[in-house]
């Protein structure tokens, strides 16, 4: 999904032409003869400015910000989920005292709410002047077509990364896919090989997972694997990739920015995962559980393979593990 909060104007989305946006305030500017055209977003209690009119005369640029706390005009169309429309604010009594009017140049302001498209509220859409304006019907009518464009925008972006995120994502347990790991894994190697991190593995199993299918049926089978998610989630830490790569294989990827004995951390979180597992799965009622076979590696960052062989060689040394069993 998409992160709400994330600062749109610092993002490194590809889908949102945050230059067809600068065109749009430009012309905004331009058309309503302001001082300034600008879209704004308010996360984590704070507006920052998306994109702003590039005329000369303009007091706003890119990633300016200002807290919740200041009583704004954004803010009012925040609280209200309406339209604001001032066109003399020195002489308005609900902002003449404010401090964008005391402290700053504003004198006047028309400004829309914008959406995500599941009806939360993006920011703002803004006409700024340092002189009394009344702003034509007609001209507001465009400004809430530019505000339905950039709706539109926002659903595309949405929609690009709910899609992403199916492909990235195993349908059964909710957490990654094969592909997912190999997306992450791969930024992940990137930063640690820049932040001199060490990489380490943990590759599972669940036993005789076949077996457990044929006797009682796939819905045993997909409690079991679903079980082991949730295990593996409760578990670890946020940061840490979590992927189920097969029917029955799961692969942790975790970091290390210490050198301490890695492989016993590793060790330690094999163990805690296959008591957790064994744990939940002895209330299922069958007359036989499944158990885990697991390997587990780290990787100095000065020697970083690449993923795939990472994941091999771990692989290899899950095997071991279930071989000893036989």
């Amino acid at each position: 999904m998409v992160d709400n909060q994330a600062c749109l104007s610092r993002s490194q989305q590809k889908v949102i032409d945050l230059d067809k946006w600068q065109q749009t305030v430009d012309l905004i500017a331009e058309l309503f003869g302001s001082a300034c055209g600008t879209i704004v977003q308010l996360r984590q209690n704070e507006f920052n400015v998306v994109v702003a009119s590039q005329n000369e005369d303009n007091f706003l640029s890119r990633n300016d910000s200002w807290s919740w706390d200041l009583n704004s005009f954004c803010r009012k169309i925040i609280e209200t989920k309406k339209a604001l429309n001032v066109q003399e604010a020195l002489s308005d009594a609900d902002w003449k005292l404010s401090p964008p009017v005391v402290e700053g140049k504003i004198r006047s302001y028309c400004g829309l709410p914008i959406f995500w498209p599941d009806g939360e509220l993006f920011g703002t859409i803004c006409i700024i002047d340092i002189k009394a304006t009344e702003h034509s019907l007609t001209l507001i009518k465009l400004l809430e077509q530019f505000c339905r464009l950039i709706t539109a925008d926002l659903k595309m972006l949405r929609d690009y990364q709910e899609i992403r995120d199916l492909a990235l994502t195993d349908e059964l347990t909710g957490i990654h896919n094969r592909r997912g790991l190999s997306f992450l894994g791969e930024q992940r190697i990137k930063e640690a090989r820049r932040a001199k991190q060490n990489i380490g593995f943990v590759y599972i199993d669940i036993d005789h997972l076949k077996r457990a299918n044929d006797e009682h049926g796939h819905q045993i089978g997909d409690k079991c694997i679903i079980t082991l998610a949730n295990v593996l989630q409760a578990n670890c830490r946020e940061s840490d990739i979590i992927a189920r790569i097969g029917g029955d294989e799961f692969i942790i990827m975790t970091y290390f920015s210490d050198e301490d004995d890695n492989e016993h951390h590793l060790e330690k979180l094999a163990l805690r995962i296959l008591g957790g597992y064994n744990s939940a799965v002895s209330e299922f009622d069958t007359n036989e559980i499944t158990s885990l076979s697991y390997g587990y590696r780290a990787f100095h960052h000065e020697h970083l393979p690449i993923l795939e062989e990472m994941i091999a060689q771990t692989d290899q040394l899950m095997y071991q593990n279930k071989n000893s069993k036989r």
